[in-house]
């Protein structure tokens, strides 16, 4: 779905709100246009220009911004590192965008206890990158790791690579602090394991996309980082014999730490994009990864895992022989997605996902509607957990028939018992289909949470479609 840019909808910010706003921020809040337009994007390729941009140090001043934008009723827009593909953080009314990236601190890393707690604006690379020196794991790893926040996973409630056997961000958080829309400070869950006082808040926040609090401070869970891995492609004639094969390494007693496809045009975009890429073209490729801590018994997943996919059609099956090539693997899957410009200059990247025995069905339909609509269809991601990426290219940045193809894919996607987002999150560009999945009684039940949440609608308004503005 493409929206045009459109100005601010609220009034400028002058007089005393203006001067309000520079008392609880000073040099670090900015009306400058670069600053505005530096802040007007994110990976949509969208432009709204915020009227003000904030840098917060800490969550006071993240409660006094609240409490200010709900005396004047202005819209805050909390961004992370702006990877999100959905809009989540683009301001919609004008109003503060309000940057965490300053907000980086690893506050603690307690062994003990396998918990370590930051703060919002830490890549979440770096995160990842200090935990493994002390042999720890963080498990969620989207391909946009390095540049991605840990805040803004948090609200997008991000997947990745892991997911097939370790799950995705909801599963690894303890607990939370977070400003609510009114300016309170609350905090949510405690280092306890188990907890079943009240409501299960946690759930609700990650994922809520910045609509029902700023995540200030979060709590992770941590296990030992795997020592050992290995990894290996199969290729496959035929697209429906990958997917026989995801079923069967599924159901084979070995859960692989990774288990992504790759389809044809993939390949050949990443041989033409990606120095040193060299992938062996096939109709599929299923990239393999198993992980642990002894040699032989990662060389025994593996090699058990190999026999599934030779019984269920591979024509080729070829093992990473060294830590670089696996490396190397991973460096190209990580850089499918701007490989694929090589195909053409624009890309609408939709992040389905459908139950595992529907993968294939759903490949299928993609695939009609691209040829439907004369697009150019690439396909890649999670078949472990049902996550595919349909990728439509165009030579056109507004291409009217890319809306009907993307509609008519969350439409197939829906039939098949699926949904039209498993890690990308709604923002404002999917906002326009929510009705095919969620029905009114729980679309208006999800509004009445927000509303009680924020009944001012400051906090990201004209978001997921539960927000007043979107209604």
């Amino acid at each position: 779905m493409t929206v045009s840019s459109n100005p601010p909808k609220t009034s400028p910010i002058l007089g005393e709100a203006l001067r309000e706003l520079k008392a609880i921020f000073g040099e670090r809040v900015s009306t400058r246009e670069e600053d505005l337009l530096t802040y007007a994007f994110d990976a949509t390729r969208q432009e709204y220009p915020p009227q003000a941009v904030a840098w917060p140090m800490n969550e006071d001043e993240i409660s006094a911004l609240m409490r200010w934008a709900n005396r004047h009723h202005v819209p805050i827009y909390p961004r992370g590192g702006g990877t999100g593909f959905t809009g989540g953080a683009l301001a919609l009314n004008g109003g503060v965008t309000v940057s965490l990236e300053k907000m980086e601190a690893l506050i603690e890393i307690d062994e003990t206890n396998r918990l370590v707690t930051a703060q919002p604006g830490i890549p979440l690379g770096d995160l990842k990158s200090a935990l493994q020196k002390k042999g720890l794991f963080y498990p969620p790893d989207p391909s946009s790791a390095k540049t991605a926040s840990l805040g803004g996973t948090l609200a997008e409630c991000a997947g990745g690579l892991n997911c097939v056997k370790y799950g995705v961000t909801k599963d690894w958080v303890q607990s939370i602090r977070a400003v609510l829309p009114n300016g309170e400070i609350t905090q949510v869950g405690t280092k306890a394991r188990k907890n079943v006082v009240g409501y299960d808040l946690l759930p609700l926040l990650i994922g809520s996309e910045g609509t029902l609090a700023i995540i200030t401070e979060c709590t992770l869970r941590l296990i030992p980082y795997p020592t050992r891995r290995a990894a290996f492609i199969a290729l496959y004639d035929k697209v429906s014999e990958a997917m026989t094969s995801v079923q069967a390494i599924l159901m084979s007693g070995v859960t692989p730490s990774a288990l992504e496809f790759i389809d044809r045009r993939c390949l050949e975009a990443a041989n033409a994009h990606i120095k040193g890429a060299d992938m062996p073209l096939a109709e599929a490729m299923l990239l393999v990864e198993t992980d642990g801590f002894e040699d032989q018994r990662v060389r025994d997943d593996l090699n058990r895992l190999q026999a599934v996919c030779r019984e269920r059609g591979a024509r080729e099956i070829r093992d990473s022989q060294s830590e670089e090539e696996r490396m190397k693997l991973w460096s190209i899957r990580k850089n499918l997605s701007p490989a694929m410009h090589a195909i053409a200059p624009y890309k609408t990247n939709e992040d389905i996902c459908v139950p595992i025995s529907e993968i294939s069905g759903i490949l299928d339909d993609a695939y009609a509607i691209g040829e439907r609509y004369q697009i150019a269809t690439l396909c890649f991601g999670h078949a472990g957990d049902g996550n595919i990426h349909v990728n439509f290219m165009t030579h056109v940045e507004h291409d009217p028939n890319v809306e009907k193809a993307v509609a008519e894919l969350f439409e197939a996607t829906v039939k098949r018992d699926g949904s039209i987002s498993g890690e990308h999150g709604i923002g404002v560009t999917k906002a326009p289909y929510i009705s095919l999945e969620i029905g009114e009684s729980t679309r208006e039940l999800l509004a009445g949470l927000k509303r009680l949440f924020d009944p001012n609608d400051v906090l990201n308004p004209g978001k997921i479609a539960f927000s007043p503005q979107a209604i």
